[in-house]
Parts: structure tokens; C-alpha cells; sequence
């Protein structure tokens, strides 16, 4: 009897901490790693069109699992039935439905290609994170004078509100993250009660591509970008200081209790 009650608490003590763990996807080249890992979690995020990217990993480490596809305004669903075959409980926008419905001549638009899967919107909860939409150079030159980023966003409010709203309209977007997978990372901290989250392939670009077909490995300037997630990274890291948080990318450290590598 008492082997058995001993075996039945640890199922319990397993099975609960699985509940306050998640793991992220990215597609950068740390994204390989999940192999090793994907048996510890019941819940995983996986940010993009990333059908190839999980057929190279291999598709049983992600069956039988919730995943919550975070999907930016030009990714696509995935393909070769992938969307039937996993448990995909819902795809996750940075957007109100209304900035979705905007097409390019001759293209489909978002709602258009998720019409058949469960479409999320931006989530109350998730309002007031991120930052203005202010140009992304005073983004980062400002960030040096602030130590708290909500700080750093009031002051952009008030500095520059004309800008703000004339971005808004323009790109019809609310709020700004640098990239997809650190609003996963933020939006997964703020709708769970997390004791770890495990990220993986988010190397705000320090790594190179996971894979030849990645976007990434383009001419396109991630200058600014890399500097404003490593500012916003460090900030969640300080804000949620009872999460432990493991991240695959190596050349990522912010010299925190709270922050790890795997």
C-alpha cells in the first residue's frame, strides 16, 4: 500500500507541475533541441508557419498535446493535414479581427486562410503589454534610459502621440512586440500560472536559421529588432521573478536566479 500511494503522489506531482509548464517554439536554430525536452510538457506554443519545421523534428513529439499556434499577419495554416492531426485548441493573433481582414490584391486574407480553425484575437489581458506603436528607432534609444519598460511606455504615450496614432491607422495594429515569438512568451506568461517556461529556437537572432527555407537567412535588417527583444526579454525575466525560465539559446544570458539554459 505504501509503494502504491508513493507512486500515486508522484503521478500527482507530475501531472500538476506539467500543468505549470509550457514550452515555446521558435524557429530559430535552437528549435532542434525540443526533441530532448518534449515529454515534459502538455501545453506548447508554436510561433509561425512551421509545418516543415515540425515534420523535421518528428511528428510524435508533438502529438497528443494542446498546442496554441501564435500566428503574425503573413503566416499561413499548416500544411499536409497537420492542423488535423494535432491538437491545435486555437490560433493566437496580435490583432483585433477587423486589422485581419485587410487583403493584398489577388491574396487571401488572414481570416480567410484560418476560417477554418479556431481564430483568437488579441486578449484583453494583453492591452497594456507590449509597447506603443511608436517608431521602433525611439523604441530602442529610449530603452537605455529606463530600467522598467512600463515606464518606458508611458513616457512613449505622451511623447509621441501623433505618431502613435497616425502607425495605428496605417498598419492597422494596436500594440507592438518585436517579433511573434516573444508576444507568445509574454502572452503565455500572463494567461497561465507558471512555475517554468521552456523556450526554444527563440534566439532573437543570434543563432542564424534552424533551416534553408527560414525567412531569417534574408537580407533583412534585424538590427533593432534583436535589441528591442533582448530589452523586452530582460524585462519579462525581471517582472515574472517566480517563473524559472530555460532558454536553448546559449549566447542569451541575463545574469538572473530566474534564467537558465538547456
Amino acid at each position: 500500500m505504501l509503494a502504491g500511494s508513493v507512486i500515486y503522489l508522484i503521478w500527482v506531482r507530475r501531472n500538476s507541475l506539467s500543468e505549470k509548464r509550457v514550452a515555446i517554439l521558435g524557429r530559430g536554430k535552437t528549435l532542434s533541441k525540443f526533441k530532448k525536452f518534449s515529454h515534459l510538457f502538455d501545453t506548447v506554443y508554436v510561433v509561425g508557419t512551421m509545418h516543415k519545421e515540425i515534420q523535421k523534428i518528428g511528428l510524435r513529439h508533438f502529438e497528443g498535446k494542446k498546442i496554441i499556434h501564435v500566428a503574425g499577419r503573413s503566416d499561413w495554416e499548416w500544411r499536409n493535414g497537420l492542423d488535423t492531426k494535432l491538437n491545435i485548441i486555437k490560433t493566437q493573433t496580435l490583432y483585433y479581427s477587423h486589422q485581419l481582414k485587410k487583403k493584398k490584391k489577388g491574396k487571401k486574407s488572414f481570416i480567410e486562410r484560418f476560417k477554418h480553425l479556431n481564430i483568437s484575437f488579441l486578449p484583453d489581458c494583453m492591452i497594456d503589454r507590449g509597447y506603443p506603436m511608436a517608431p521602433r528607432e525611439k523604441i530602442d534609444k529610449y530603452s537605455k534610459k529606463y530600467d522598467d519598460y512600463k515606464e518606458l511606455c508611458g513616457f512613449l504615450d505622451k511623447k509621441f502621440k501623433r505618431e502613435i496614432e497616425e502607425e495605428i491607422e496605417m498598419s492597422s495594429r494596436s500594440r507592438y512586440w518585436p517579433t511573434s515569438g516573444i508576444f507568445a512568451i509574454d502572452l503565455a506568461l500572463v494567461e497561465n500560472d507558471l512555475e517554468e517556461i521552456y523556450i526554444f529556437g527563440v534566439d532573437c537572432y543570434l543563432t542564424g536559421s534552424y533551416c534553408e527555407y527560414n525567412w531569417e537567412g534574408t537580407s533583412r535588417d534585424h538590427s533593432i529588432v534583436k535589441k528591442i527583444m533582448l530589452y523586452h526579454m530582460g524585462q519579462i525575466v525581471k517582472e515574472f521573478s517566480s517563473t524559472k525560465f530555460y532558454s536553448s539559446c546559449e549566447q542569451i544570458n541575463f545574469n538572473s536566479a530566474n534564467w537558465g539554459t538547456v
